[in-house]
């Protein structure tokens, strides 16, 4: 018998190490390893053996615990193995009797050698298996104990970490795609700012210079978050790029981009996008593909750009038109995503696009940025409307000064 507070020390210990040390391509080995040493006199292990599932089999990559092991488990098992199949159903295997020991098991000169496995699950693509020879003496439920608190925590461990480093990835693809700054336009001052509710969100702006007299400018909302709305994102403004430097025509662009997304993404994902492009005059020419509507905001005056057709995505073809639009001198064209007006005042009244508006000319005679970070902070110091989920939040404040 073991002594339990000693065990469980070294359980903890054992577990801290796996959720603390670097998961470099030595991390499993190293475990294995340790496990055999910090555990294997208390619980009568032999020798240790890890295999990788690799292309229908499971490979022997690393030993550990002495030289004995030598043809006791074969260098490949394949993974259609009944064996194989009820560890990857049940998690684990202790042995009980003779006849459930595989074929390919040879105890060498110990003909009642017994073994001990567990399955270790990372990411897709990413599954491993640890077995045991057990010595004379071993207790099957101090096995099982230790052996399967080690798995769950290598489990979990391997699959928070690819959890994370998908959610970096997004985030890097994200900071790669939003402009560093606002561009110089003449006669025009303007301004921009994006919030993620969660590490990556769905929300995107972006400037696209066409000529001295001429920006293109480009606003959307996809569905979801993480990496898969990080790859929408990237696919949709990628399209835009190179159909506007290639000079395609503005629903040419859009549609076209519509039937790309439609055929390689799922029916669930979807994306909606403002793209325009304006003149250093005021004239404006906008398609809306079910996005929020665009303002363009005086002082006495508002002009909607409300959707000229319906979201990009779910439909192989999508109706969509153009829109024509002018922003005067003095004038101030906001774009947002609807983090901004899905808000609620105290007594409940939503903040809405008149909130908007309000707060836009409230501040309408200070410089673009200020309005940008006055509008922003005012709306997040509401509430959302929804007490489950905030939303992504973005800002477009472009001002006529001239």
């Amino acid at each position: 018998m073991i002594d339990p507070r000693q065990f469980y020390r070294k359980m903890d210990k054992m577990l801290a190490r796996i959720s603390r040390e670097e998961a470099d391509g030595q991390f499993l080995q190293h475990i294995l390893d340790e496990l055999v040493t910090s555990f294997g006199p208390e619980l009568n292990f032999g020798n240790g053996h890890m295999y990788r599932e690799l292309f229908g089999s499971l490979e022997l990559l690393h030993t550990t615990g002495g030289t004995d092991a030598t043809g006791i488990f074969p260098a490949r098992i394949p993974v259609n193995d009944p064996f194989i199949q009820h560890v990857q159903s049940h998690g684990s295997f202790v042995y009980e009797t003779s006849t459930e020991i595989p074929d390919w098991f040879d105890p060498g000169v110990d003909d009642s050698a017994e073994f001990v496995a567990i399955k270790i699950d990372g990411p897709p693509g990413f599954r491993f298996l640890y077995l045991f020879t057990l010595k004379d003496g071993w207790i099957r439920d101090e096995i099982a104990f230790c052996l399967n608190g080690i798995r769950f925590a290598l489990n979990y461990r391997l699959k928070s970490d690819a959890a994370q480093s998908e959610l970096d990835t997004a985030a890097t693809i994200q900071r790669s795609l939003l402009p560093k700054e606002a561009p110089a336009f003449p006669g025009w001052d303007i301004a921009a700012r994006s919030q993620p509710a969660e590490a990556v969100g769905g929300d995107f702006y972006d400037f696209i210079p066409l000529g001295e007299d001429l920006m293109g400018i480009a606003i959307g909302d996809a569905s979801g978050h993480g990496l898969a709305a990080a790859l929408l994102v990237r696919d949709v403004l990628m399209g835009i790029r190179m159909g506007v430097g290639t000079n395609l025509k503005m629903l040419y662009i859009m549609k076209k981009l519509n039937r790309v997304l439609h055929g390689t993404t799922f029916s669930t994902r979807f994306i909606s996008v403002f793209y325009c492009e304006l003149h250093r005059h005021g004239g404006l020419l906008y398609a809306n593909a079910g996005h929020t509507s665009g303002l363009i905001i005086t002082e006495d005056t508002v002009a909607e750009l409300e959707p000229t057709g319906t979201i990009m995505g779910p439909l192989s073809d999508i109706p969509l038109e153009r829109a024509y639009g002018q922003v005067p001198e003095g004038g101030i064209m906001i774009l947002y995503t609807d983090g901004i007006t899905e808000r609620v005042y105290e007594d409940g009244t939503p903040f809405d696009t008149s909130g908007l508006i309000e707060q836009v000319r409230k501040h309408a005679k200070l410089d673009a940025a200020e309005i940008v970070e006055r509008v922003f902070e005012y709306a997040h110091s509401l509430e959302h409307e929804s007490d489950l989920l905030e939303d992504d939040s973005t800002l477009l404040v472009i001002k006529r000064i001239g």
